[in-house]
């Protein structure tokens, strides 16, 4: 599981509690990559894609983070870091999540999950170790895209989830 800065492991458990709903307006499209074309296995993809009820070209909508989420190595080391630093006042958590986010998963054609994401963008380029396991998968892949609104890592009344759709590609 990868978490994009500024989600919380909590909103996805409460979004994960509750089963998805189905809203024309939710439905996610894909503007990128071209998933009726085999998706060049040479360099990760850039998954974009924007909700039905969004423009794609909607002001102030961002296909991309605005910072780079930091590499699985640089996390790892931070964790071991953390681990071996001196003692520190405890704190609970993070900040709660406030707004949309989704949740993207991956899946083999015998439906194991690959690569599971939740992020508050609308874009998403997996690392390349992760891009490697993606390519090696048996296909076709299919992914998966949730999306939900969150006040204080709370699922909103009219927030959702919602269904964003089923897409399937082929990485070659």
């Amino acid at each position: 599981m990868i978490y994009v800065p500024n989600v919380t492991d909590e909103a996805l458990d409460r979004m994960l509690a509750i089963t998805p709903k189905t809203d024309a307006r939710q439905a996610a499209i894909v503007d990128s990559p071209d998933l009726t074309a085999p998706v060049s296995k040479d360099s990760p993809a850039t998954f974009q894609f924007h909700l039905q009820g969004q423009s794609a070209q909607a002001p102030g909508l961002r296909f991309a983070p605005s910072s780079p989420a930091p590499s699985k190595w640089r996390r790892g080391l931070h964790e071991l870091l953390q681990l071996l630093a001196p003692e520190r006042i405890a704190h609970a958590h993070g900040e709660a999540y406030n707004g949309t986010a989704y949740y993207l998963v991956i899946s083999d054609k015998d439906s194991k999950q690959i690569l599971q994401v939740f992020t508050p963008e609308t874009s998403y380029t997996p690392e390349a170790v992760d891009w490697q396991h993606l390519v090696e998968a048996p296909q076709p892949l299919t992914l998966e895209i949730t999306s939900a609104y969150f006040e204080s890592n709370n699922v909103t009344v009219d927030g959702g989830p919602f269904v964003g759709g089923k897409f399937q590609f082929q990485i070659e």
